[in-house]
């Protein structure tokens, strides 16, 4: 057998395995029926145009309904904490705050949360429920400015790494994102909210796993709601054409 066919044989076998490793972690998220957990029972209003398919667009819509409810409790069940291994409390590199206070080789659960263009930390589930509602009392639906109003509204999906030829959808790690226009304190502005999610084998999602938040800065205002494009840290932005919406 020449090299070449090795080393294609192994790439096939690596595919293989790596598709079986993500249907089995997407079936352990899958409740006794076989449905996945937390995604809406009831009607989800469609997206004619879902950029890295339907699944996607079911997912971030469940997360703006449940958040335009101010159900936080409803979002919380759409996301999958990342598990990590906790080194001990004298290394500075450990998960900050989740692993504060462990001894080492503990594991805890936990998700990433980061500050658009500035710091990053992992927190544990009630510390992502904390700071999502807090994200939601904030939110000033009558407020408005050049985006439009300040309802908190799935305005763009973004990817920042193109799928495998074997899975059926086009972005492996995918961001929902949301916006709306807040007042913290003194200041009311417009913020991002994005949910990270992973694109799976045979079409599906897997719930998210990560969140960002900041403000919209005004040098990408328009990619993030008008003309789509590319922007550093959220991939291909591809902006959803709120007429499309029914």
């Amino acid at each position: 057998m020449t090299r070449r066919k090795v080393i294609v044989m192994v790439l096939v076998v690596a595919l293989v395995i790596s598709g079986a490793i993500v249907s089995f972690l997407q079936d352990q998220h899958r409740d006794g029926d076989g449905d996945v957990a937390g995604l809406p029972t009831g009607t989800v209003e469609a997206i004619a145009d879902c950029p890295y398919g339907d699944a996607s667009c079911i997912l971030g819509q469940g997360i703006e309904r449940a958040l335009q409810g101010g159900n936080v409790d409803a979002v919380m069940e759409f996301g999958a904490p990342r598990f990590y291994i906790c080194p001990g409390p004298v290394d500075p590199d450990a998960p900050s705050p989740l692993c504060d206070g462990t001894g080492p080789d503990e594991g805890r659960r936990g998700y990433p949360v980061a500050q658009l263009n500035g710091e990053a930390s992992v927190v544990d589930a009630d510390a992502l429920r904390a700071t999502l509602q807090a994200f939601v009392d904030a939110v000033q639906p009558g407020a408005t400015d050049d985006i439009g109003s300040g309802e908190l509204k799935l305005y763009a999906f973004s990817c920042t790494q193109a799928a495998f030829p074997v899975q059926n959808v086009s972005c492996a790690r995918e961001g929902i994102i949301l916006s709306a226009i807040l007042t913290r304190g003194a200041e009311t502005r417009r913020e991002l909210l994005v949910f990270w999610a992973r694109g799976g084998f045979q079409g599906r999602t897997l719930p998210f796993t990560e969140l960002w938040q900041g403000a919209v800065l005004a040098e990408e205002a328009d990619v993030l709601f008008k003309t789509g494009g590319t922007l550093p840290e959220l991939g291909e932005v591809h902006v959803i054409d709120q007429s499309l919406r029914r």
